[in-house]
């Protein structure tokens, strides 16, 4: 009863607030010039979020309850964590290590809850965990190598895969505050050995074993989806891109995106899949490599 009426609470407390950041946003892009080149999370105040989260020790102490960064990266329910704990319970093996695992929210003080299985763990981090078994499970469990992520959030997903894949390089492609962020909350939890920040316009093109994204590369704009392809997933043996743009456009997210007839024309011959469980309406996965 607890967890429920805890649960409640943040669902009414992130309603108001979820309010309150649209009528913001909705007046922030009236007062600037309308630019269709921008990612979606640039549509918002996001990167302004970011910025202030840096500013100060303890911003960053709770950057994981900033309302604002929640919308983007720290936005999976009470009940959706439910959702991904039963798909860990069927992918999971006698190596994973919760408690190791669950060192992801040790930093940013997220919004936890007790979950079976588990003392106390955000729901995120379970959406991460079941993310990293289910490539477990497509590509196996000897996979290793370079791997790349488009879109790295605060780097929760790296810290996981870090747990179960032998890596030997981590690219990470985002905006370069959000990369500062990342930068030190790896370094918080002592993981940022062998982590290499990139930018597109100046990155040269390299192979990497497994591409990653978490619908970020769904959220670019047309132009930039094309830059990636070119200089990144097309050099990428394996590709996991979880996608919320290009096939249906229930969440009008499609809107200046490359198409799935677009996608497959540029990308390596991939298989579509159902995500599971799924976050959103227009979601579904792309993956390629799994059967070398």
């Amino acid at each position: 009863m607890v967890q429920i009426a805890k649960a409640k609470f943040y669902r009414i407390l992130y309603g108001y607030l979820r309010l309150n950041s649209r009528v913001r946003n909705l007046f922030a892009r009236r007062l600037k010039s309308s630019n269709k080149w921008e990612i979606d999370s640039q549509k918002t105040n996001y990167e302004a979020v970011v910025d202030n989260i840096l500013k100060t020790e303890f911003n960053f102490r709770k950057f994981r309850r900033n309302f604002d960064y929640c919308e983007i990266l720290e936005n999976v329910t009470f009940r959706q964590g439910f959702a991904h704990l039963d798909r860990i319970k069927i992918l999971e093996d006698e190596k994973l290590n919760f408690k190791v695992n669950i060192q992801n929210d040790f930093i940013g003080s997220p919004v936890q809850f007790n979950y079976p299985e588990f003392e106390k763990v955000s729901p995120t981090t379970l959406r991460y965990i079941s993310i990293a078994l289910e490539i477990k499970k497509i590509f196996g469990p000897e996979l290793s190598g370079d791997f790349v992520e488009i879109g790295g959030g605060y780097g929760g997903q790296f810290s996981i895969l870090k747990n179960l894949f032998r890596i030997e390089n981590y690219g990470v492609y985002d905006l370069p505050n959000v990369q500062k962020i990342i930068k030190r909350y790896l370094e918080s939890i002592n993981q940022y050995e062998h982590v290499e920040f990139l930018d597109l316009e100046t990155s040269i093109s390299k192979k990497w074993d497994l591409v990653i994204s978490n619908n970020a590369f769904s959220e670019l704009p047309k132009n930039l989806q094309e830059s990636y392809i070119s200089k990144v997933l097309s050099h990428s043996r394996r590709g996991y891109l979880i996608m919320n743009s290009g096939r249906e456009n229930f969440t009008m997210r499609s809107n200046g995106k490359l198409s799935l007839e677009d996608l497959q024309k540029l990308l390596p011959s991939f298989e579509i899949f159902e995500e599971l469980p799924k976050t959103g309406l227009d979601n579904y996965v792309i993956i390629w490599g799994h059967k070398n």
